[in-house]
């Protein structure tokens, strides 16, 4: 029998998947859309194509996003959608292989919120599950030595959740969750047209937006034309939008971020302050994208500052790469 080494990220706004020999194979929203109502549904679509059905579905059509703020909301949703995106990786060569899959996990889970993502994955046909916590295989994206005691600080903006860390000795020394993620910002920044022009807009027109003109300096210029809907007249509308918007919009959601590192740090251990102050911060998630987070950052924290290349993309090749390195897997297991 065929045994497939696989590193998963079921993140709130999208999983990935790393096949070991061939990289990530897989970057889907963590979308699924059904026909049918209860017993009698069906899978419609997952992923992009079901994204493109939010907002638009017949009334039939049920699309469920089932991780929110980080976590699994809906765990047989999850099971549909994660049974797709495994048969889509299977080389067409393979036949009933045996898979094994390290999981990267929000740091601080309960046993039972363990459990919900292991019987998730069992549920998918994985047979092998091994959960390490996402800011561990987010420093080993950026090559961080996870095992030594110098330490490292780690944050991880995600869709739904931020995630912070001191990495030393293969575990967490202290960390936290911050409730604030990329999903919320769109929120906030849709929020903030309609406070500020009355225009309604959708939350791929704010991601658009976050992705075009997006921008943490006060003195951006970046403008862009966007359509949406007049809130008084409650008919089709368009307008230019500019970079400062942005910034009013979402600096305070960034500022606590950078808040929240801040009190991390402030728990450091003597020990590992000095290797901290001189390594500096290593950010990563597809929210520290934002052009000026850096300068943010380290205006509140005064120590160098990294972005990931393509810190979407960070974690789960940390999680790659942690699937190469057995030795360093069980000593990382062996904290979790």
């Amino acid at each position: 029998m065929a045994v497939m080494d696989v590193a998963i990220e079921i993140g709130t706004s999208f999983t990935s998947i790393y096949l070991s020999g061939s990289g990530v194979v897989l970057r889907e929203p963590t979308v699924v859309a059904f026909i049918g109502e209860n017993e009698n549904k069906k899978l419609l679509a997952a992923g992009s194509k079901a994204v493109q059905m939010q907002g638009r579905a017949p009334e039939k059509t049920t699309v469920v996003c089932p991780v929110a703020d980080g976590y699994i909301v809906d765990a047989d949703a999850c099971v549909v959608l994660m049974k797709e995106f495994i048969k889509r990786i299977l080389p067409s060569y393979v036949i009933f292989p045996r898979i094994r899959a390290l999981l990267a996990v929000p740091t601080g889970l309960t046993v039972g919120e363990r459990k919900v993502y292991e019987d998730v994955l069992r549920a998918s046909g994985v047979n092998e599950i091994m959960l390490v916590d996402n800011v561990i295989v987010t420093a080993l994206g950026f090559d961080l030595p996870v095992a030594s005691a110098e330490g490292g600080l780690v944050v991880n903006v995600g869709g739904g959740v931020t995630e912070i860390a001191i990495i030393s000795l293969c575990g967490t020394i202290s960390g936290c969750s911050v409730n604030v993620g990329g999903n919320m910002m769109d929120k906030a920044l849709i929020d903030f047209l309609v406070g500020k022009y009355g225009l309604k807009v959708g939350s791929a027109t704010a991601r658009r937006i976050k992705e075009e003109i997006g921008s943490l300096y006060p003195n951006d210029i970046a403008s862009m034309e966007v359509k949406g809907i007049n809130t008084n007249t409650m008919t089709p509308s368009s307008l230019n939008v500019y970079a400062t918007d942005v910034y009013e919009a979402l600096l305070p959601y960034y500022a606590r971020i950078a808040e929240a590192v801040e009190g991390i740090t402030n728990l450091c251990p003597p020990e590992l302050a000095s290797g901290i102050h001189g390594m500096g911060l290593f950010a990563a998630g597809g929210a520290s994208k934002m052009p000026g987070f850096d300068k943010v950052l380290k205006e509140v924290l005064g120590i160098p500052v990294t972005i990931g290349e393509d810190p979407e993309y960070t974690a789960i090749s940390g999680a790659g790469k942690l699937l190469g390195n057995k030795e360093l897997l069980n000593a990382i297991l062996a904290q979790q």
